[in-house]
């Protein structure tokens, strides 16, 4: 439950730190399937409380009760649990004294979090960004950073009450040492790193950005986007950029390049809104969420989730279509391989995934366009940025969401991905959170859950690339490295006390 606390109410950061110490603690020099269940089933409580809306989530996108939504949910919980408690199964069996514990968990849980893949892509590092001086490592270490930072915290905590309380003797083990001489670096790291990234912030030209939070499935919705934007474009000072939320638009063919003449885009678009013209005769640019599809209106081959980028002239000036499908709403996985849990998700349409990372060009600024759960994929954002966007804009349809709790986490979850590639991140969410994220990863403007509203914001356009961004795989590769030869010289120093 310390462990989950974070998640739930986010500035609650040092409860992570205390439960991970209390579990190094408790694992260390157990072994057998015992204590590996006992571990495993503390993991399970975890994840269960953290997300515990996920049978609610599950059970309304396969319209069905909740014990069919927590059926399928708990595989889900339990391969998360599996990779929460792997770190701890390893460092039990590696390591006698609680005061190493941290290093072969943190070595683990970075390997783990790097290649086991989740349906949602979370680390357990994230639960720190409430507190952005302990997340500045991420833009050096990439997204497993913060979990490797957060595992030595918490093992300076257990160093600290070894010291009182005369573990093994009073001397201090060099895991131990390690662990504080990483914590005080971190932080150091992180207070230098804000300064930084403030100081490139205020420098850089900005981008005047104007968020529209609205929920495109209401009734009047439509209406409610074009007043919205219209208050915004009419105000000074002089908005370079409008945004809509995913699913604002309509389905229009590939090669549609002018939405000026209503007749053409009636011919060639399908339904849901089919003919819709989002924004006649815009004050200023729009970038908004909508579909693209390419054969047979009746019968398409293939259809996307796509940004669509609308000049003052109604020519589509940039278009981006979303690589990173949602699980349950967009596809389901494991249906190749299991054909039945595809009739088990009602989905009204099998959307395509995109293969290009284009960021879209709109004056100085080149915007790195994701669309709702891509904002949670690190290589999404990543592989945007290594191809020249100078910020990121994230469009969301989250109404169907209607836990709050959901709609926060999902934001947690995409705040890193500006400090892993210090870009400012704008939301544009239909119904919320609608935010600016900062290139520190904090939350400098938003708006009120569920509220239709509109944000204006200035972004600032940041260019270079991070160490995380250069050499991704870096990190992971090396504490996998460490980690084998961490368990190498604990074997080799168990044979030498086996021999003497």
């Amino acid at each position: 439950m310390l462990v989950a606390a974070p998640w739930l109410r986010q500035e609650l950061v040092p409860t992570a730190w205390l439960g991970v110490a209390g579990g190094l603690v408790f694992v260390t020099g157990r072994r057998g399937w015992r204590s590996e269940l006992a571990v495993l089933i503390a993991a399970a409580i975890a994840i269960t409380a953290a997300f515990h809306w996920t049978p609610e989530v599950l059970s309304e996108a396969m319209q069905a009760s909740e014990l069919v939504g927590f059926a399928f949910a708990l595989p889900i919980i339990l391969w998360d649990a599996c990779r929460l408690a792997l770190p701890f199964w390893i460092a039990g069996r590696l390591v006698r004294d609680p005061r190493n514990a941290w290093l072969p968990a943190g070595l683990t849980a970075v390997v783990a979090e790097a290649v086991i893949p989740g349906v949602f892509p979370w680390k357990l590092g994230y639960c720190q960004l409430a507190w952005p001086v302990t997340a500045q490592a991420a833009a050096l270490l990439g997204p497993e950073g913060t979990t490797f930072t957060l595992f030595a915290i918490a093992g300076t905590l257990v160093a600290a009450v070894g010291g009182i309380v005369g573990w093994r003797g009073r001397r201090m083990p060099l895991g131990g040492a390690a662990a504080v001489a990483i914590a005080v670096a971190t932080l150091g790291f992180g207070m230098i790193a804000i300064a930084h990234t403030e100081a490139r912030m205020a420098a850089a030209p900005k981008l005047r950005l104007a968020l529209v939070q609205a929920d495109p499935d209401a009734a009047d919705a439509i209406e409610e986007f074009r007043d919205l934007t219209r208050q915004a474009c009419g105000g000074q000072p002089a908005i370079d950029l409008v945004c809509w939320p995913e699913c604002s638009g309509g389905s229009y063919e590939e090669g549609l390049e002018s939405f000026t003449d209503e007749a053409a885009i009636f011919r060639r678009s399908r339904p849901p809104q089919r003919g819709l013209r989002p924004l006649p005769e815009p004050d200023c640019p729009l970038l908004f969420g909508g579909r693209i599809y390419r054969g047979f209106r009746e019968r398409p081959s293939e259809i996307y989730q796509s940004a669509l980028l609308l000049d003052r002239e109604e020519q589509l000036a940039g278009c981006y279509h979303k690589r990173h499908l949602m699980p349950f709403g967009e596809y389901v996985p494991f249906a190749d391989v299991i054909p039945e849990l595809r009739l088990s998700f009602p989905m009204e349409t099998d959307y395509d995934a995109g293969n290009e990372s284009v960021p879209i060009d709109c004056g100085p600024a080149r915007i790195g366009a994701l669309l709702c759960y891509e904002d949670m994929v690190p290589s999404a954002a990543a592989s945007l940025v290594a191809d020249g966007a100078n910020c990121l804009v994230s469009l969301i349809h989250g109404a169907a969401f209607t836990n709050p709790l959901t709609l926060q986490q999902h934001r947690l979850l995409a705040q890193q991905r500006a400090i892993e590639l210090r870009r400012c991140l704008a939301r544009c969410s239909s119904t919320g959170e609608t935010c600016l994220i900062d290139a520190t990863g904090r939350i400098s403007r938003r708006l009120p859950l569920g509220d239709a509203g509109l944000l204006r914001c200035e972004v600032p356009l940041l260019e270079g690339q991070t160490p995380a961004t250069r050499w991704r795989w870096a990190w992971p590769v090396a504490c996998g490295l460490g980690l084998v030869a961490f368990a190498y010289l604990g074997r080799l120093k168990r044979l030498g006390e086996l021999a003497s």
